[in-house]
């Protein structure tokens, strides 16, 4: 983990350009001050200024640095400032607190976001590889750091109280900015890197997130992806977190906050889909009149996808399918469609290879007003790492590809 206690003395030495300065406004002697800055180029592996006598000027690396360092520390500032909102009385040992400034040993921080994930000191301990005793001591230590509560004690255990949440979500923000840092400057040296974390929404994990995930991996083997399935709420909240890089696939119908961006990328109608040998798969035009006496496999009521067929029959004045099963495994919906004549009305985008392969088919006829986007939702530009934007660009790719195709596997 990196040693966040030496950014302050980096940022000392950007804002004043030479050591002696800095050294001044720190209260540091010079050879302190040019450990730090030495630690974090031994950590990154790169000269982050170009020094002379006079003065110390930012390499591109240096650069990258400190604008993710600058962003990470605008974080922990939004978080002191909501806090003396939360206690006025503390409103200078906040201000002077050394939290705030990330100057704080990094085993409290592991310790912190073990906690968090775990809920009991015992399990959180273990992670991190300390006893017990020392936990709860690192973590009391934390707390008075920032000089005001964080945590809820009581005979049932320790849980972080309303502050403690807050400037949780703050440093993982933050540090989540160190990170891309990392990341950044391995690309400046030409290598792509790194962690990709992707929410995996439905729509994007049959076809068009396996193959941007495998074209992009062919060309930078060093990058690494990893998938989150999660209901939307907890995949959005990881997104604020900086816990996940961005989110693809069924967009949300509802209105987000400003703070995250969406881009559609494909919209579509959702199709009525049987097995190819199926009875009514033959005909060359339906009406949905003519499916009021099949067995569907749909997704429980409430879902968007049952909302928009429900609507889309009503503007013709027809009742609710008649519903056999009620299932969003897309498993389940695939081994019943090919083993019964059951018919499920879906995207085309969770069927992709049964529709390439021909043996589920699209039945002639039209749900109109079904239509669903799929594309990305992610934070504002400053938060995606250099191997995030090229998936997400990747993805785009493949939505253009799909989009010019059309219909696949239409039942004759």
């Amino acid at each position: 983990m990196l040693h966040t206690k030496h950014l302050r003395p980096f940022l000392a030495v950007v804002r004043h350009g030479n050591l002696a300065r800095a050294s001044e406004e720190l209260r540091r002697a010079q050879s302190a001050v040019s450990r730090s800055v030495q630690e974090l180029e031994g950590w990154f592996g790169v000269a982050l200024f170009e020094r002379s006598a006079r003065q110390w000027l930012l390499t591109d690396f240096g650069q990258a640095l400190h604008r993710r360092t600058k962003l990470a520390f605008a974080e922990l500032q939004q978080a002191c400032d909501a806090l003396c909102e939360r206690y006025p009385g503390s409103v200078s040992r906040l201000r002077t607190a050394p939290f705030f400034s990330l100057a704080v040993h990094e085993r409290r921080l592991e310790l912190l976001f073990a906690f968090t994930e775990r809920k009991h000191i015992s399990t959180a301990a273990a992670a991190v590889g300390v006893s017990q005793p020392a936990a709860s001591m690192a973590l009391y230590d934390l707390e008075a750091s920032v000089g005001v509560p964080l945590f809820d004690r009581a005979h049932a255990g320790v849980a972080l109280n309303e502050s403690g949440e807050l400037l949780l979500a703050h440093v993982k923000r933050a540090l989540a900015q160190l990170r891309l840092a990392g990341t950044e400057i391995s690309a400046l040296k030409g290598v792509i890197e790194g962690l990709v974390v992707v929410g995996a929404l439905p729509f994007s994990r049959p076809y068009v997130l396996p193959v941007a995930i495998g074209r992009v991996l062919a060309r930078h083997p060093r990058l690494q992806v990893r998938t989150l399935e999660a209901p939307l709420d907890t995949l959005v909240a990881g997104l604020r977190l900086g816990d996940v890089d961005f989110l693809v696939g069924a967009l949300p119908v509802e209105p987000l906050e400003n703070a995250l961006v969406v881009e559609q990328l494909m919209r579509e109608p959702m199709v009525v889909l049987a097995r190819r040998d199926h009875p009514l798969a033959a005909a060359a035009a339906l009406d949905l009149a003519d499916l009021m006496e099949a067995a569907w496999v749909l997704p429980r009521q409430g879902t968007p996808t049952r909302e928009a067929l429900g609507a889309c029959l009503a503007q013709h004045g027809l009742p609710e399918p008649q519903v056999a099963v009620e299932s969003s495994d897309i498993s389940l919906i695939r081994g019943l469609l090919l083993e019964t004549d059951m018919v499920s009305a879906a995207s085309r985008q969770l069927f992709p290879h049964e529709l390439r392969a021909g043996i589920l088919v699209e039945l002639s006829v039209a749900l109109a007003g079904t239509e669903r986007s799929m594309g990305i939702l992610r934070r504002t530009q400053e938060h995606s790492s250099p191997g995030a934007q090229l998936l997400i660009e990747e993805i785009r790719q493949v939505c253009r590809d799909e989009s010019g195709e059309g219909k696949r596997g239409t039942a004759p």
